[in-house]
Parts: structure tokens; C-alpha cells; sequence
């Protein structure tokens, strides 16, 4: 018997039997978002948000949204599937055209592998991987609209379908699809965490037990836009226009918390999420936005925002989104919370015996306790309110002054009140008693009823008790100093001081503005940094530096850590870096900030400030430009672990190309890379830094730029790194990296310039040839000239000086027969005549000896009858000779035959050897000879020198060689003795 339950809504009644009379051309289209008003960024307590409407790129109408493993902020709307990197919206189309396919998406979930599936208003579904949006339908013709998908950590898949024709549960297991059939509209489906699946089909709530093909009905109230929850403890929740259930062990029992009917009507759809504290979210109500403590189920606790946001998504960085028809919303859980309670400023913190907080705001002076502002004293003329230990609080007006015990208020008449003049700053010394400045009158101490003017301390607009009769006082940009016992020691005097960067800075933080006594210090924060003052030394961190550390109003010390209130906002430094910083200023301080990306700022205009204290409770406390905020530590978010990185485009003048495998077009020099880091909680915070190999030295701080340009670039390969941080966060260790080549033209390719290379080498070889040539062929040509002249001096004797003297002595030949024989003038001619004959033989022989000197010779002949001449019987002396023989020209024999001859020479005269042997080797380029000895040797001085002092046979040698262009060289003869070693071209030597 099935359990009792509410009757179905005659509205669910109509919109099921619309549904099977019309099927899915009516429930398949898609259905227009209702007309809204953009919503604008909300504040949620305990959250600080962030709205992206149409204008700034958002789709309209999200009715569904996941997160991938990538890092990608994924969003289903009524104009199909965007991606989101946390400040750029990009819509991706299937690669697949389907015309049955709708356009709305209205449905996603993030697979384990890291693909996203997709659903559609009608047309099925489709998957994304590797970045390929495809169809994945089960059959050819899908039924119906996809309403959700499910994707379970063991990797398989739920998709659930609603048409006129039928609803259907398709299960994808192993690359198998199961299909189970539901009676009724299949409006929502879930998975809870156990893996049993709910679907709210109308007008009954089931369960599908894991591993179960039967559903089971549960008792609950089912009306319009229904929705499925789990909190953090497990429990099963559901929400429809009849309000908040709760799964107990008869069903779903109401809670009594409502809130109306869903926005967009009948076909509106709703989304619970339970927040990290317990928070209950629901969204897609006509009201708006709705919170509610999930430990404290009342009406009276919940919340309603004005932010009409459908669907809602807690990622794994703890940020909650929120999908809307007029865009995409952010909130991120922070430490930050504004205090409404106070409205405007008008003072610094005074803090109270109990822990309690004192603030003077534009409706007087509250005092905070438990977290709770109670209006103790109504006054708009509040100037100051300072501490009083073991009281409570002394506030000052501009009329009136009080002594504060807990909530009771003492009325003190001032110093000078008679006269009209109010006091500035107070403060209360380590006795309790009560002091005061009032302008340029002076100081003044209460004792009892009455104050006195202390005639020992200087005037000053703030100041500080720092111990029995000590303070430090501030008259802004003129005096900061210790007064002790009646003496002014200015803390800093107007001298330069050695700034850590090397320049000379000048002393000081500029005005002063804080002045507090902490953990035995003075703390000073001005316009330009943050000074120490532990009563010996001045310890200061100057805004040049440090540009965070300007206008600081306040600061505290919590759990080890150091927290201020600056013109840089809410600022947390650990203790010992700080302390690192004053020991060594200029050295990087790692710090965190806190507020709405720099939104949160310290006030400027108050001449005395104490911005900064902590509650009973732990909780910090901050008198900020906007107002009153508290920061709870407990809700500080632990640091992503790591950020995920992605290159995402390759461009070149406008024109992407793909991220891997990239080869880019010959004669590229410019080339576009961007790149992003998935830190999504404070996206527009997020900072880079960038390194291309073989360009970047080392890494390039981008700050928050998401792309590089480089110009100038070569053919070649190259490969780019990229990682992020948060605003104030490590950098991640993980990079993108991608490699891109940008081709060549031909003449910039390797080969190319080996081929430039060799034709250079061959050209110059070529050139060193046809030199080398050109100056044998000259030295051959001045050799040839030399046989020439020997022949035409041959030829000129022969006809002309020898026929003219053997006419001449025929003519004395003549004479001799004319003369008397025996007489002496016929004795003395026919004697003149013998010898005429031997000079003339004599001639005809040097005449026949020039024309054999100017014929081609056997050089080892030649070099034998040298050997023989030279040495003779001296020592034994052989030829031996290496290659085919070739006749060497005669002059060329001859300079070889003379500087051979002057080695033997010297090998008879100086060697004392027993053997000298002259080698002959015929070479096809070159005819070498060496003349070798089995001697004494050259001294090392000698033959390092070529020749001795001197003396001129070596030298000699040397040069005959150099001038028909051959080469000479004296060695060490194997073992011992000396080689002489000739050397010419064959040009030269051969004829």
C-alpha cells in the first residue's frame, strides 16, 4: 500500500498530460529565460561576490554548470556550452552539425577522466574530450530532454530523459548502456554519495538502490521546481514550492521552511547546496536567492538576496557559483565580514577589561561584545575613543566627555571646556590614570576629578604611554620623540640615513598617524611605512619598499602572525618574517591579503588611529574605509595546492594554429602565446610569470598579463614554459609548456649553409689554385726564359764569335804561308796559331756545353757525378731512387745539383760519417730528395735556427729552394746523423 502522501498539484496534473499529448516539440524547445533585470554582485555574510552579466561576455539563462579536471569553469545556458577561466567566457560548437540537436544545454557533469558530458533540451547528448565536443547518443534518435547527468567516480554515467513519449534512466557502465524506463515526467535526478539514485518523477519521489534496476517510492511532497540536496553529514534533503524536507525513516518530512514559488514557473528548476558551515543555498526562486543555516532550520534565520540565480555549483576550491539568466555569479567563502551594525565611522578600536570592543560611529559610541554592537552612548560629535586598563573605555566629543565601565557612562567635564577647546587623543597610563592632549595647550593628567597640565610634556596630537612617566609623542611631519622624566629624545632626528637599497632616505614614515604600545614596542604606522621603537632603536620598513606598508592605521598580533590595516588592505605576515624585514629591510616579505580584491582599504583622513584589535572570541577586528569588518581566522581557506596552468593559444598575426605538433610558416618572426592559470576563487588576482628557451634568460614576470608577444624570432625550435600564483601566493610548480618550430626558408636551412660553406671552401681552394698556379707557371716561364738565353747566347757565339775567329784564322793562316819557314815571325804566327785552335776548340765546346745545360737531365745522374765529384773517396756515398723517372728541367737540375753538392759538402767536411746517401722519390705532384748522413748531427740551436752565424751553405740551400717555389727542411736522421730534405712542385722540376 503505498504510504500517504499530498496530492499532486493540479498544475503538475495539466503539465503531465500536456506532456503526452504534444511530446517533445513542446517540452524539447527551448524555453525562453523570463524577462529579469541584471542582478548585481550581492553580499552574502561570510562571502564576498562577484556577478558577470551579458555585457561582460556571460551567456544568458545558465541552467547548468561543472567544473573538469582541468581546471575549467564549464556553463550550460540557453545559447549553448561556454568555458569560463575566470575572466574570459568562450562558447564551444560540436564539431558534429546535428539539426535535431537543440542549442540549450541543459545539462553537465565532469567526468573522473576528465571529459564533460553534455545535455541537451533535445537532440541527447554529447561528450567532451581532448577538446572535441561530439555526440555520444546511445540510439540514433534520442528521446526527449536531458534533464540531468550524473557522473559517478567509478566512471560511469547516469543521464536522465523527460518527452511526451516516455521518460527513460540511462546508465552507462563499461561502454554498455542500460536503459530503465520511468512512468511519468522525469523532472530531476541525483546521485547521492552511497551511489543510490533519486529521480523526482511526478507526483511520486523514488529511489533506485545501488546495483538495483527497482525503484522504490518514498514518501515526500513533490511540487514545482523540485530539487535534491546531501549535507555534509550524509542526509538526504528535497526541495519544492511546498518547502524544505528532510529524509527521515518514513520518508520526507517538511521542515517549515518555504520560499515560494520557483523562478521561471512550471518550467523552472531549483538547486540545494550545503556550503562548507553548514549553510543551506537554495536557488532558482521567484524571491531570489535563499540561505539558511542548516543547524538552525527556522524562517527567522533564513535569507533572502535579490539574485535570481537558477543553479548552483560548490567546486573543489570551495568557490560556489551561481548560473542565472542574466549571466554568472561568484561567491567566495571569506574570512571577511562587514559589520552593519555600525553604520559610518568616526573612531579607532578601544578595547575593554572583558574583551570588549569600543567604537564611535555616526550614531555615537558602540560597544561590542559576543559579536553583538550595542548603542551605549547617542552622539554624532565622537572624535576619540581610547582604552583604559581595568576600566573600560574614555570617549571624547566635541562636547562632552565620558569614562566607560563596561556599558555605564560617567560624565568627565575636560580640561579645557570652559574654554571651548576639546582634547585630541587620550590614553591611560600603567597606574590607570587618565591622560589627555588638548591641541596646542598641552597635556594633562586626571587625578581624581581635576585634570593638571603636566609642564614637562611637549604638545602633541597623538601620543602613547610606554612606561612610568615615559611616552612617545607625535606632533605630525615636526616631532616624534620620547619624553622621559621631563627629557625629549626625538626618535629620529632630521639626519640622512644609509637606506638598505644603497640611497640615501630620509629618516622617518612620513605622517603619523598610529601610535600603539605592543609586546614592549612602540608601533608607528605613517603615510610612508611602518616603524618599531623598542626605547634604544628605531626600526622602520619604508613604503618605497614594501608599497602595501603605506598609511598604516593598525596592527595586531594573533596565533603568531602579525595582521594590519593599510592603504594595501587587510595584510597577514608570520611573525618571524616580519621580524626578518626589520633585521634586514629590503628582503621580500611573503604576506596574504584579505577583503574583496583590494576593496578593503584603511581610512585616510583620521590625525589618530587604532584600526586594529581582536575580540574574546579570537575574532580581528578592522575600522576600514567602507565601514566596520571582522575577519575570522577559522575561515581562511588553506592555499591551492596547484594551480592548474594551460597555454591556450598559438597565434600569429591573428591566426591561431593548434598547441602541439605546431610548425609554424617559413619567414614567421612574431609570434602571440596566452595562457591562463585556474585559480578561479580571485581569478582577476592571479599573477604569471613566462620563459621562452633560447630567448628569456630565465623567467618574466608577467603580473596579471595572460599574454606575450615576441617579435624578432628566427627559424628554429622553441619551447615555452608558464606558471602562476595567487595574488599573494607561491608560484605553482607544475608549468605549461608547449613547443612550437617555425620553418625556414630554404636559404636559412642547414644544408643551405653547409652548401654556402663547402662552395665558399671550394672557391677559396679554387682561388688558392689557380694562384698557386699562376706563380708556378711564372717561375716555370722565368726558367724557360733562362734556357732560352742559354740556347740564343749558344747560337749568338757559335755564328758570330766563333765563325768570326776561325775566319780570322784563316787569314793568319794565309800570312803563315806568306813568311819564311824558320824564321821568327813564321815560327811566331804558326804558335799563335796552335793556340788559336785550342781557344777555339775551347769555345766550341762551351758553345755545345750551353746547349746541353739547356736540355731536360736525369736528375740521379746529375747527382751521381755531383757525388762524385764532391765527395769522391771521402766515405761511401750511394743514390737510390723511388717512382718512375722523370727529366728534370736543366735549370732546375742544376740550383738541385749545387744545393745537393753543399750538403755533401758539409756531410764530408763536418759530419764524421761513415755512409751519406742521397734519396730520390718521383712524385706525381712533387719531386723530393734528401740528402741523409749517419754523422754527428747538427747541434739543436743550429738546426732550430736553419744555419749557423755566419756561415751561408745552409742558407744558401734555403734559398735556391724558395726561389723556384720549393721547400726546405733539416731534421734528426733516424737514430742518429742529419736528413736534408728538398722538396719542389712537379710544375716546377719536370719537363
Amino acid at each position: 500500500m503505498r504510504p500517504d502522501r499530498a496530492p499532486a498539484r493540479p498544475f503538475l496534473h495539466r503539465l503531465a498530460s500536456l506532456a503526452a499529448l504534444v511530446g517533445p516539440v513542446i517540452f524539447g524547445a527551448v524555453v525562453p529565460a523570463p524577462a529579469v533585470q541584471a542582478s548585481p554582485a550581492t553580499e552574502i555574510p561570510g562571502y564576498s561576490s562577484r556577478h558577470w552579466s551579458l555585457a561582460d561576455g556571460a551567456p544568458p539563462d545558465i541552467r547548468a554548470m561543472a567544473r573538469t579536471r582541468d581546471g575549467f569553469l564549464w556553463l550550460g545556458s540557453g545559447d549553448g556550452l561556454y568555458r569560463f577561466d575566470g575572466l574570459k567566457f568562450q562558447r564551444l560548437d560540436p564539431e558534429d552539425f546535428d539539426n535535431f540537436r537543440a542549442r540549450q544545454v541543459t545539462a553537465l557533469a565532469a567526468a573522473p577522466d576528465g571529459s564533460l558530458w553534455v545535455g541537451y533540451a533535445f537532440g541527447g547528448i554529447a561528450r567532451l574530450k581532448d577538446g572535441k565536443l561530439r555526440g555520444a547518443n546511445p540510439e540514433r534518435k534520442p528521446r526527449g530532454r536531458v534533464t540531468d547527468i550524473v557522473a559517478a567516480p567509478d566512471g560511469s554515467v547516469w543521464v536522465s530523459a523527460w518527452s511526451g513519449f516516455g521518460s527513460q534512466l540511462r546508465h552507462l557502465v563499461k561502454g554498455r548502456w542500460d536503459v530503465i524506463d520511468v512512468d511519468g515526467p522525469l523532472v530531476r535526478m541525483f546521485r547521492q554519495n552511497d551511489g543510490t539514485m533519486w529521480i523526482a518523477s511526478n507526483p511520486e519521489l523514488r529511489r533506485l538502490p545501488r546495483d538495483s534496476r527497482t525503484f522504490e517510492v518514498v514518501p515526500g511532497l513533490m511540487n514545482l521546481g523540485p530539487a535534491f540536496g546531501q549535507d555534509r553529514a550524509g542526509t538526504m534533503w528535497f526541495f519544492s514550492s511546498d518547502g524544505l524536507q528532510k529524509l527521515g525513516p518514513r520518508g520526507f518530512l517538511p521542515t517549515g521552511i518555504a520560499f515560494g514559488e520557483p523562478l521561471g514557473g512550471g518550467d523552472g528548476i531549483r538547486n540545494l547546496l550545503f556550503d562548507a558551515d553548514n549553510l543551506l543555498w537554495v536557488a532558482g526562486n521567484a524571491a531570489g536567492l535563499a540561505t539558511v543555516p542548516g543547524s538552525d532550520l527556522s524562517m527567522s534565520r533564513a535569507e533572502t538576496y535579490p539574485v535570481q540565480v537558477s543553479t548552483l555549483l560548490r567546486d573543489s576550491e570551495g568557490t560556489i557559483w551561481g548560473g542565472a539568466p542574466d549571466g554568472l555569479h561568484r561567491f567566495v567563502r571569506s574570512p571577511v565580514i562587514h559589520y552593519s551594525a555600525i553604520k559610518g565611522v568616526r573612531t579607532g578600536i578601544a578595547m575593554g577589561p572583558d574583551g570588549s570592543l569600543y567604537i564611535g560611529g555616526d550614531e555615537g559610541l558602540y560597544r561590542i561584545i559576543d559579536g553583538k554592537a550595542d548603542l551605549i552612548l547617542r552622539s554624532s560629535l565622537l572624535s576619540e575613543v581610547c582604552s583604559v586598563a581595568g576600566v573600560g573605555a574614555y570617549a571624547l566629543t566635541y562636547k562632552n566627555e565620558y569614562l566607560v565601565r563596561g556599558s555605564t557612562l560617567t560624565r568627565i567635564i575636560g580640561p579645557l571646556e570652559h574654554e571651548r577647546q576639546f582634547g585630541q587623543a587620550c590614553a591611560a597610563d600603567h597606574q590607570g590614570r587618565l591622560w589627555e592632549s588638548v591641541s596646542a595647550s598641552g597635556m594633562f593628567r586626571l587625578e581624581g576629578r581635576r585634570w593638571i597640565k603636566d609642564e614637562s610634556l611637549p604638545p602633541a596630537t597623538t601620543f602613547v604611554v610606554t612606561g612610568p612617566n615615559t611616552f612617545v609623542i607625535n606632533q605630525p611631519l615636526r616631532l616624534l620623540a620620547r619624553v622621559q622624566d621631563g627629557k625629549t629624545t626625538p626618535l629620529w632626528p632630521g639626519s640622512d640615513d644609509e637606506g638598505h637599497d644603497g640611497e640615501k632616505e630620509k629618516t622617518g614614515v612620513g605622517f603619523v598617524r598610529m601610535l600603539k604600545q605592543m609586546d614592549g614596542r612602540t608601533w608607528i604606522g605613517g603615510e610612508a611605512g611602518l616603524a618599531r621603537y623598542d626605547g634604544r632603536r628605531v626600526q622602520q620598513l619604508s613604503a618605497r619598499t614594501y608599497p602595501w606598508l603605506a598609511g598604516v592605521m593598525g596592527i595586531v598580533r594573533v596565533a603568531g602572525h602579525y595582521w594590519l590595516i593599510s592603504s594595501g588592505g587587510i595584510i597577514r605576515i608570520a611573525e618571524p618574517d616580519l621580524e626578518a624585514a626589520f633585521a634586514r629591510p629590503g628582503r621580500p616579505i611573503p604576506l596574504a591579503r584579505f577583503g574583496q580584491n583590494g576593496a578593503i582599504r584603511a581610512r585616510t583622513e583620521p590625525y589618530s588611529a587604532n584600526d586594529a584589535a581582536v575580540d574574546a572570541q579570537g575574532r580581528l577586528w578592522f575600522v576600514t574605509s567602507t565601514g566596520v569588518v571582522q575577519v575570522d581566522p577559522s575561515r581562511i581557506a588553506a592555499g591551492q595546492a596547484e594551480m592548474p596552468v594551460h597555454v591556450t593559444a598559438l597565434e600569429v598575426d591573428g591566426r591561431g594554429y593548434p598547441l602541439t605538433g605546431t610548425r609554424l610558416p617559413a619567414g614567421t618572426s612574431r609570434v602571440s602565446l596566452s595562457y591562463v592559470g585556474l585559480s578561479l576563487a580571485d581569478a582577476e588576482g592571479n599573477r604569471y610569470r613566462y620563459r621562452l628557451d633560447g630567448v628569456d634568460q630565465g623567467w618574466v614576470d608577467a603580473g596579471g598579463r595572460r599574454r606575450v608577444d615576441y617579435a624578432g624570432l628566427g627559424p628554429g625550435t622553441y619551447r615555452f614554459h608558464v606558471t602562476a600564483a595567487t595574488g599573494d601566493g607561491p608560484w605553482a610548480r607544475r608549468e605549461a609548456v608547449t613547443s612550437f618550430v617555425i620553418a625556414p626558408y630554404f636559404w636559412q636551412t642547414g644544408w643551405f649553409r653547409l652548401a654556402v660553406f663547402l662552395s665558399l671552401a671550394l672557391g677559396i681552394y679554387a682561388l688558392f689554385r689557380w694562384r698557386m698556379r699562376l706563380a708556378m707557371q711564372a717561375m716555370r716561364d722565368r726558367i724557360e726564359e733562362r734556357v732560352t738565353e742559354r740556347e740564343r747566347i749558344a747560337q749568338d757565339l757559335h755564328d758570330t764569335l766563333l765563325q768570326g775567329f776561325q775566319g780570322l784564322m784563316l787569314r793568319f793562316q794565309t800570312v803563315l804561308h806568306l813568311t819564311t819557314p824558320g824564321t821568327p815571325a813564321h815560327t811566331a804566327i804558326e804558335d799563335a796559331l796552335e793556340r788559336a785552335d785550342d781557344v777555339l776548340l775551347h769555345g766550341r765546346e762551351r758553345v755545345r756545353g750551353l746547349r746541353e745545360d739547356a736540355e731536360p737531365k736525369c736528375i740521379a745522374e746529375t747527382l751521381r757525378a755531383c757525388a762524385q765529384r764532391v765527395v769522391r773517396d771521402a766515405l761511401p756515398w750511394e743514390v737510390r731512387v723511388d717512382g718512375p723517372e722523370q727529366l728534370v728541367g736543366a735549370p732546375v737540375a742544376e740550383e738541385i745539383e749545387l744545393a745537393v753538392g753543399e750538403a755533401l759538402a758539409n756531410a764530408v767536411k763536418h759530419a764524421q760519417a761513415s755512409l751519406v746517401r742521397i734519396e730520390i722519390h718521383h712524385g706525381r705532384d712533387r719531386l723530393s730528395l734528401r740528402v741523409v748522413d749517419d754523422g754527428i748531427g747538427l747541434p739543436e740551436e743550429v738546426r732550430a735556427a736553419g744555419g749557423r752565424d755566419g756561415h751561408f751553405g745552409l742558407t744558401g740551400m734555403r734559398e735556391r729552394l724558395e726561389r723556384l717555389g720549393g721547400s726546405f727542411a733539416i731534421a734528426r736522421a733516424a737514430g742518429q746523423g742529419t736528413s736534408i730534405r728538398l722538396t719542389l712542385p712537379a710544375k716546377i722540376a719536370y719537363r
